[in-house]
């Protein structure tokens, strides 16, 4: 089994990355998505209106005897990008290619500009659902850039498997990913904004795990143990401790509230002038978590010595 329970939705206008180890079943999920593989339960449901484009770099060959016009254009000088129509010349200069090189022999190119006529060719073919794998590799700077541009400008959704996590920083507006134990975890944010929230619940694991351990542990010792017992806790204590999961869940519904508002695509162009104040919130509210954890801790730790 690669994975299971996922029940994860492509909303119109995200851009997620898959990420995970190689063999962890990120390419599997792909195929499965696409209707190449059928899942062993469940089911994958395709929007009425979705229209999928898969690019997948290894199926695309450049026939290196046409010129990048030939190529590209495929019979057609017009190209059709959602409701705009484009002169092919006039597509093929968004991918920096001047006249002469628009009509220069695909044997000719450099390899960055093979790349280029390979995205050109691949954002051509339309769709409002782009599904990526491994699109980075092998790609020069400046191709790479065009990418991540034309993907981030780019009016429908994405789903791209990346090791890449600059590209996956500067593109993506959530990450879905395969974790060692199997689960597959979906995140709003960059991948930077991933790593810092698993190490957060990796973090709340190990001392919920510790909390768990502790009165076993010292049950199993008490016969030997001479030490004295800790102090007790206090009443105020007994009834901060009652309440204080709570206000850890309020405080991370809190912060997830306010993620939510940060990730959205539209965030920095309706906020462009008052968006570090919602970043200063973000902060503020994710550092009380923090606090309310450390003194869950403190609490628990009080509560088991006494014991």
């Amino acid at each position: 089994t690669l994975f299971k329970n996922l029940d994860f939705k492509l909303e119109g206008g995200e851009r997620i990355g898959v990420v995970g180890k190689n063999g962890m079943g990120k390419s599997t999920l792909l195929k499965t998505i696409l209707g190449e593989l059928q899942p062993a339960t469940g089911k994958v449901m395709i929007g009425a209106r979705a229209d999928i484009n898969f690019v997948d770099q290894g199926r695309l060959i450049l026939d290196t005897q046409k010129s990048v016009f030939e190529e590209v254009g495929e019979g057609s000088e017009h190209v059709k990008l959602g409701e705009e129509t484009l002169g092919l010349r006039q597509y093929l200069k968004r991918f920096l290619f001047d006249d002469d090189r628009i009509n220069t022999k695909i044997e000719l190119l450099s390899g960055g500009e093979c790349s280029r006529v390979l995205l050109a060719k691949i954002l051509k073919r339309g769709g409002n659902v782009l599904v990526l794998d491994e699109p980075t590799n092998d790609l020069d700077l400046n191709t790479l850039r065009l990418l991540e541009e034309a993907l981030v400008n780019f009016a429908g959704s994405v789903l791209v498997v990346s090791h890449d996590r600059y590209f996956l920083n500067r593109v993506c507006t959530g990450i879905l990913a395969f974790e060692d134990n199997g689960d597959l975890h979906f995140q709003p944010g960059s991948y930077d904004y991933y790593l810092e929230k698993k190490a957060e619940r990796d973090k709340q694991a190990a001392v919920t795990e510790a909390a768990f351990k502790a009165p076993k542990a010292k049950l199993e010792n008490s016969q030997n143990n001479s030490k004295p017992k800790g102090r007790k806790l206090k009443w105020k204590e007994e009834r901060e401790l009652e309440t204080i999961e709570e206000d850890i869940l309020k405080a991370e519904e809190q912060v997830q509230a306010q993620e939510s508002i940060l990730t959205h695509p539209n965030f920095y162009n309706e906020h462009p002038n008052d968006w570090q104040q919602f970043e200063t919130k973000l902060n503020e509210s994710k550092a009380a978590v923090t606090k309310l954890y450390s003194r869950w801790e403190q609490l628990e730790a009080i509560k088991a010595d006494s014991e």
